[in-house]
């Protein structure tokens, strides 16, 4: 089922889920998401975030924000 409100993910480096500012990624879903599939997408943008090489780059991208 769809959810209107805002869907959010949050890892820690060591890819543990994470809620709150304990987060050091977090991916926010704005839009009609099904949970189940934006929980997948975030999950896999957690992979491509913790591969990316430089910290800089890394610390620009920690929070994203996704919408439809």
């Amino acid at each position: 089922m769809a959810s209107r409100r805002p869907l959010r993910f949050g890892f820690t480096v060591d890819g543990q889920p994470s809620t709150g500012d304990s987060a050091d990624m977090r991916v926010t879903y704005h839009g009609r998401f099904n949970r189940k599939a934006a929980e997948a997408d975030a999950r896999r943008r957690f992979e491509e975030w913790r591969n990316i090489g430089n910290p800089l780059i890394r610390r620009w991208s920690a929070d994203q924000i996704v919408l439809t």
